[in-house]
């Protein structure tokens, strides 16, 4: 069984693309961005943080995130797990 890749980054891509962006928001050192890191204990996540998280994932990835949804993560392994279940919004990826 073949899964298909073409529209959907990698659950690498997704986890580096992730770390990237969570990079930016927080300054945290990406080495500590790992889908056991706690949003807002370990990298430094606040409330403004987690809008920016929303913004970039439908701007990078395509996809929309509710806002009490997103408030409900708790790891990075949490986002990164709700972006490879829902895939992107559009079947146009511009890779």
């Amino acid at each position: 069984m073949q899964v298909l890749t073409e529209e959907l980054p990698d659950k690498q891509q997704l986890q580096g693309n992730l770390v990237d962006i969570l990079h930016r928001i927080s300054g945290a050192d990406p080495a500590l961005i790992t889908p056991d890191a706690r949003l807002m204990e370990d990298i430094g996540i606040d409330s403004l943080g987690f809008y920016e998280i929303l913004i970039e994932a439908d701007t990078c990835f395509g996809i929309r995130i509710p806002e009490e949804q997103l408030l409900q993560f708790k790891t990075v392994g949490d986002i990164q797990a709700h972006l490879e279940a829902l895939g992107p919004a559009s079947s146009s990826d511009p890779s």
